[in-house]
């Protein structure tokens, strides 16, 4: 990119970033000025197995915590915390000074962490009577396309993953590819699911250097690649400018604050970005992507419930470049935990149009998993 393209680049980024148009700040909504505050919050933390073969071949325990914000109207608003490494209960007495008889409406919503902005999202749609993406920005669509995925599997399984998917409707398989196999297991799907269906590949940098990444990405050219996400180490940007050059498949990276994307964007290094966050900073980042002409996918939570999937969902309807498939998971595991409250079918959550989340927990289901 040349000095003329970044500065038309950044003209245009700080065009989209002027708060201002589509981007409503839900924190200061009037509710014919009448206080909505919090009176109390509660949590249960739930580990929920993985389907079959993941279990199977991905022995890991990823308990969420799940949050309910009660407040003096009658209303409660659900969110979701990841607990793999730490749990948000530890944090209770803190979390309980700093938001306990707090009004609803004197929080900037946008801005909090994706646990109880989700739940106040939740709150604030119920009590306007409003989806929570109505609250977010314009909806651009009435669905958010999911993929599918799977870890690090010997190549047969992972195929036997992937007819699964597209019986269910899935078009993209996402894979934590390794080097060892991605060439037999691109092949074994190719066979079992035919030539329509996509794999999305994730080594995490696993392929190691541009050599590397070339000669793969070489091998697995006759196969339906839909993306190469961080295929290779990233201290030498101009690797993947490289990489860009020489191969036809699109190269993205998982980015998050702008400041990493704009460094991308500026060595030439991405065709796509997958990025996290909440609210406030999803935007900034999707909008830094557009300025670009760069299409995303989110990745806000991952391993969620029908809470968490929901909301990554009303996030992501909100952000016009966001075409690609997004990594929320909650069809990786036996239960969603939503009761059928979710409209998870043919690989997609459909937006509800209930005000507030729109979804609900099965409470027995919660109960049966709940582990404290």
């Amino acid at each position: 990119m040349n000095g003329i393209e970044f500065q038309w680049l950044a003209k245009t980024l700080m065009e989209r970033l002027n708060i201002g148009g589509r981007n409503r700040d839900s924190g200061n909504i009037s509710r014919n000025g009448e206080p909505m505050k919090i009176t109390d919050i509660a949590y249960r933390t739930v580990s929920i197995p993985f389907v079959p073969a993941i279990q199977e071949h991905w022995d890991m325990d990823y308990p969420t915590t799940l949050v309910w914000v009660h407040t003096d109207e009658g209303l409660t608003g659900l969110g979701e915390s990841n607990s793999l490494n730490s749990n948000i209960t530890d944090q209770a007495d803190e979390i309980a000074e700093k938001y306990i008889g707090k009004n609803l409406w004197d929080i900037d919503l946008a801005s909090e962490s994706f646990a109880f902005q989700c739940a106040f999202y939740d709150l604030a749609g119920q009590a306007l009577g409003v989806p929570a993406h109505k609250l977010i920005g314009e909806k651009y669509r009435d669905s958010v396309e999911l993929a599918y995925w799977s870890p690090p599997m010997p190549a047969e399984a992972t195929a036997a993953e992937a007819e699964r998917a597209a019986n269910m409707g899935f078009r993209v398989h996402k894979l934590k590819a390794r080097k060892a196999n991605i060439v037999e297991t691109a092949r074994l799907i190719r066979e079992t699911c035919g030539p329509d269906f996509q794999i999305r590949v994730d080594p995490n940098t696993e392929f190691g250097d541009l050599e590397t990444g070339l000669r793969l990405a070489q091998e697995l050219q006759p196969y339906n690649i839909e993306v190469y996400e961080d295929p290779i180490r990233f201290e030498d940007l101009s690797w993947y400018r490289r990489l860009r050059e020489e191969v036809e498949v699109p190269v993205a990276r998982h980015l998050g604050a702008p400041q990493g994307i704009l460094e991308n964007i500026r060595a030439d290094a991405v065709d796509a970005v997958n990025m996290g966050g909440n609210v406030a900073g999803l935007r900034k980042s999707a909008a830094v992507a557009e300025a670009a002409d760069l299409p995303i996918w989110v990745q806000i939570f991952a391993f969620g419930s029908c809470v968490a999937s929901t909301f990554a969902a009303h996030i992501a309807c909100t952000l016009p470049n966001c075409t690609m498939p997004v990594d929320e998971l909650p069809h990786i595991r036996i239960d969603d935990l939503s009761g059928s409250s979710m409209d998870l079918s043919n690989g997609a959550i459909t937006l509800p149009a209930a005000p507030g989340l729109g979804v609900s927990l099965d409470m027995d289901a919660v109960e049966r998993y709940r582990i404290r």
